[in-house]
């Protein structure tokens, strides 16, 4: 089966190749086929060349007529809404990457804190050795 990426489709239309669009269901989603001159076409996405899948069908047809298509067919009956639940996929790989960002947004407001007591002209400056000193004879008990 032929793909097209939505800038490949959008060619594609603009120059007449595209007869129609068809939305498709595929358990919980949507995707989008195309009828071409030479057969059918599913539409990708860009970065991933998955198919590109919708779980709001609003989405899908927006795109369509984006793309100037204004005839096509949808079909409800291999739609299954309840199944998206089964369908997601667990992404303990974006969990760690947003716990990595926390950590550091804490980190960044740590040192944005330190760096404006410092810049504050009212902060009291202890020197190296007097700091030492007094925790020396803190500790030293």
């Amino acid at each position: 089966m032929k793909t097209f990426t939505l800038s490949e489709a959008r060619s594609a239309a603009q120059s007449g190749g595209v007869l129609n669009a068809n939305l498709k269901p595929t358990g919980s989603s949507f995707a989008i086929e195309f009828e071409t001159r030479n057969g059918v076409a599913v539409l990708i996405a860009s970065v991933s060349k998955e198919v590109r899948h919708f779980t709001n069908p609003i989405k899908a047809f927006e795109i369509i007529r984006d793309l100037g298509l204004e005839g096509g067919r949808f079909s409800l009956a291999e739609w299954r809404p309840n199944d998206r639940e089964f369908e997601r996929a667990s992404r303990p790989d974006r969990a760690l990457a947003l716990r990595e960002a926390h950590e550091a947004a804490d980190i960044k407001r740590t040192l944005e804190a330190a760096i404006k007591q410092a810049n504050d002209p009212n902060t009291v400056w202890i020197d190296h050795d007097e700091l030492f000193d007094k925790l020396e004879a803190r500790y030293a008990d």
